[in-house]
């Protein structure tokens, strides 16, 4: 059987967290499949592949009587995440591995130089997996209050 995530419900996904946060209001299948550039009978199929994800990515579908959406509500958490609109622990932690070795790549001093390259070794050896809980927890407490 062939995927759909790449050419269909990605597109649809990443169309809805888009024109949600242009709007802020429910969305039509039909402005969705002119912002993802999918047929709008796809834009159904992708829909009904992404209600029953656990967790979720849509908060609300409202259906005609013969099931097909007219309604999309917003985007949840986890349908960010996954279109990149929100970090993961996973995701800041390679970024920040980037960065260091982005600063290297630039230093003049080449004992800074040194330490940049050692740091980024560093987070990307052992140090991943505690920089990725760090970041978790940060994450969590900015969504979150905590």
């Amino acid at each position: 059987m062939e995927s759909t995530w790449e050419s269909r419900d990605l597109p649809v996904l990443e169309a809805i967290v888009r024109l949600y946060e242009e709007t802020g209001t429910l969305m039509s299948p039909s402005r969705i499949g002119v912002t993802a550039g999918v047929p709008e009978s796809d834009v159904q199929k992708a829909l009904r592949a992404l209600q029953h994800n656990d967790p979720p990515y849509i908060t609300k579908l409202s259906k005609q009587g013969n099931g097909d959406v007219y309604l999309v509500g917003a985007p949840t958490g986890h349908a960010r995440r996954t279109v990149g609109a929100w970090p993961t622990p996973d995701a800041l932690a390679d970024r920040i591995i980037a960065a260091l070795n982005e600063a290297a790549d630039n230093e003049p001093d080449e004992v800074k130089k040194g330490k940049l390259r050692r740091a980024a070794e560093a987070v990307a050896g052992v140090g991943r997996d505690i920089l990725t809980d760090v970041t978790a927890q940060v994450i969590t407490k900015g969504m979150y209050g905590g």
